[in-house]
């Protein structure tokens, strides 16, 4: 271990100025000289567009991208006949900023076993099966176990993390030499049990030879078969513990059966329904709703054919329609309530808690895990497309999913046209509602994406330039959604020369029935070329307690965003503005363990151990959540290096010559205070794989990691405006 010890944690005592940078030195971290390798060499300004937006379900449907979003990712000279092709001013806008043609290919084993067979030993479709039914060939054609460090003191020099001698190329017939029994499965570890069996990649962390038990506490896997003297094992004491508390995967799972209704559009929307008939007289309610058909019975010849006569006919037929009208009444009654007002939902207590933003790819399910365990109080799930949602899509309802330590969790809806906003919220609530394994707290609504393939399908901030629509998007989506609150995300206004969300958080508190709603302290025009204008946001928290003792109504709870990276920062922000608490957005991607400093009024100089040891737990529950087999270990690799991309960001504040730390400042070329600070420093995407491989294991050949955003100049702000941030 190094000798340098980090700095002690800085105290906030109470509220503290922040201090005033030279405006020669503005955009430029004050990196102590010490550290400097070059300050000819500054690190470049990021777009951060793509961390609040996503559009790779839009995009991967060729039909629905326009000309400029089919040419991302070509070579300007590769076109036909190899002639450069010329791209507008505002195609070459469209390019900056973010990689869009990026693809992520599905790593597979060679061998595609069957699911069934490896679980429990049986296959339905026996001969007929495609996959391989021999496990011994899989496990000699698999490479060798993944190790997995648990409860380890990890190294701030190479090589980091401690493991056991790498084994050697070993082409035995003999599959023990692929199992590693010094590992550990995450899986394994958190449910007693592994689902993936002999797929896993942490394998030796719970098999054993037949009859060859050294714990006490594991038993053979009763149906997982044996091989070749092997056989998987379970800790049933652990399982039923997890089961009796509940713990056991995620929460907020799409069944098939509902997944299938909505792909067929027989999934009942009654309220929403009713509601578009109300505003749309044209709307047809049979293309939200069909009702599943009776299978037809064949008659049987040997069947003798019942006779009726007409009163017996008569009487059947009017049964039969009396049976309709009492299938629909419910959902008629519960169509005709009268919306419901903010002030009769469930009470949003978010007064003085920390709200993780919802930050699509970035902000998935592992990463929120990250954050509630470093003291998030409230989270939101990606961004949701509701045409996705209604249209049944998997991969849009898997952005629903919800782990069981997010205490508040909301899902954040965009969209455009109120026949897809108001039953897509219909259909969350059927969903989310029907049983204890499944809940959501609230339903945001993303009203400030900025990005131009959202804008142009009038969703995001576009619907500020359609009050009609949004007005009808918030009433409908409120008298669905029942008790669930409905909340807003939203920016100061779209041009950079015109504020306008003042003039509609009145109506959203007291009109359009919203319980909490978050502004972000920049124009849609603006994007992140300018610093948050807090002094607006205090602007807006008058207008709304004014509109309060106006209507005498309690005013929601309202949040401010933009450029909080610090717990000084963030209570000096709250004192100034007034605003009931701060959304973190890019603050926590950077440093996730900013909401410990919140917590704890102190500014914390983290060492590099205590990163990575961050980043081995990001890797356990991406592991948890993607699977420990070969597909999702890939993939947790994948969103680790998404992850990575912004980490790598952090300035360690014991090598900053004043605080607070600035979210807009790019340090010169620098070295950290040991080979592991300096590692996670680096800009070069090879080495976030390289770090990914401490915990997941040597990377597929042909991986090559491609971040989201790409690097901005410095002063190529929107609309000619000095880039600051």
């Amino acid at each position: 271990m190094s000798d340098i010890q980090p700095a002690q944690p800085t105290l906030i005592p109470d509220i503290l100025p922040i201090a005033r940078i030279p405006r020669s030195t503005v955009g430029v971290a004050p990196v102590k000289p010490e550290y400097i390798l070059s300050s000819r060499v500054p690190q470049p300004v990021i777009d951060d567009d793509a961390a609040e937006c996503k559009t790779n379900n839009v995009a991967d449907d060729p039909a629905s991208v326009d000309v400029k979003d089919r040419r991302d990712g070509v070579e300007e000279d590769g076109g036909e006949g190899n002639k450069r092709q010329k791209l507008s001013k505002e195609e070459k806008k469209a390019r900056t900023g973010q990689n869009k043609g990026r693809r992520f290919r599905a790593v597979m084993d060679e061998i595609k076993m069957c699911k069934s067979w490896v679980a429990e030993g049986k296959c339905d479709f026996g001969e007929r099966c495609k996959m391989s039914h021999n496990i011994e060939e899989f496990i000699l054609s698999k490479p060798h176990d993944i190790f997995f460090p648990s409860h380890v003191t990890l190294l701030d020099t190479p090589p980091f993390v401690p493991r056991p001698a790498e084994p050697s190329a070993d082409e035995s017939s003999d599959i023990s030499t692929r199992f590693d029994p010094t590992t550990t499965c995450p899986v394994y570890e958190a449910l007693g049990y592994c689902t993936f069996g002999w797929k896993c990649r942490f394998l030796g962390a719970h098999v054993q030879r037949v009859g060859e038990s050294s714990r006490e506490d594991v038993v053979p896997d009763a149906l997982a078969p044996k091989v070749a003297g092997w056989e998987v094992v379970e800790n049933p004491a652990k399982r039923a513990a997890v089961v009796a508390e509940g713990k056991q995967g995620s929460m907020n799972q799409l069944t098939a059966e509902e997944c299938k209704a909505l792909q067929r559009k027989r999934f009942p929307y009654p309220m929403a329904a009713k509601y578009l008939k109300s505003i749309d007289s044209s709307y047809r309610y049979d293309m939200a709703y069909r009702p599943p058909q009776p299978p037809a019975v064949k008659k049987s010849r040997q069947e003798p054919t019942m006779v009726m006569d007409e009163e017996e006919e008569m009487a059947m037929m009017g049964e039969m329609e009396q049976s309709k009208v009492e299938d629909r009444s419910g959902f008629e009654e519960e169509a005709d309530d009268v919306p419901m007002r903010a002030v009769e939902k469930k009470r949003l207590d978010w007064r003085g808690k920390t709200y993780l933003a919802p930050l699509t790819t970035v902000g998935n399910l592992p990463f929120r895990q990250l954050c509630v365990d470093y003291g998030a109080d409230i989270t939101c799930g990606e961004m949701v497309l509701s045409q996705s949602l209604v249209s049944g899509s998997r991969e849009e309802w898997a952005l629903t999913k919800r782990h069981r330590t997010e205490r508040c969790f909301g899902v954040q809806l965009c969209g455009g046209k109120p026949t897809m906003m108001v039953p897509a919220a219909e259909a969350l609530r059927t969903v989310m509602t029907k049983d204890e394994s499944r809940g959501i707290d609230f339903v945001d609504i993303n009203l400030g994406c900025p990005i131009d393939l959202v804008f142009q399908r009038g969703a995001g901030s576009a619907l500020f330039n359609r009050p009609n629509v949004l007005e009808k998007i918030l009433v409908g989506m409120n008298k669905v959604l029942g008790e669930i609150p409905l909340t807003v995300k939203f920016r100061m206004g779209i041009s950079k020369d015109e504020l306008i969300a003042h003039k509609f958080i009145p109506r959203f508190a007291h009109e359009w029935g919203v319980s909490a709603m978050t502004l972000h302290g920049r124009t849609r025009q603006q994007r992140y070329s300018k610093l948050a204008n807090w002094a607006y946001i205090k602007q807006c928290v008058e207008t709304l307690h004014a509109s309060a003792e106006e209507t005498g109504l309690p005013a929601p709870p309202m949040f401010g965003n933009g450029d909080c990276f610090s717990a000084q920062q963030y209570y000096e922000e709250m004192e100034m503005s007034g605003v009931d608490g701060i959304m973190v957005a890019r603050g926590a991607l950077i440093k996730p363990w900013i909401f410990t400093e919140i917590k704890e009024k102190r500014e914390w100089d983290i060492s590099a151990t205590e990163r990575l040891e961050g980043i081995r737990k990001y890797a356990e529950f991406a592991l948890n959540h993607y699977g420990a087999d070969t597909r999702g270990v890939n993939t947790a690799r994948r969103f680790l290096c998404e992850a990575l991309s912004f980490q790598h960001r952090y300035i360690p504040i014991g090598l900053l010559e004043r605080m607070p730390p600035q979210m807009n400042e790019r340090p010169p070329l620098y070295k950290g205070r040991n080979e592991l600070e300096t590692l996670l420093a680096s800009t070069d995407s090879r080495d976030w794989v390289k770090i990914s491989e401490m915990f997941l294991g040597k990377s597929p050949a042909d991986f090559n990691f491609v971040p989201k955003h790409k690097s901005n100049s410095y002063g190529s702000g929107e609309g000619g405006e000095d880039n600051q941030g």
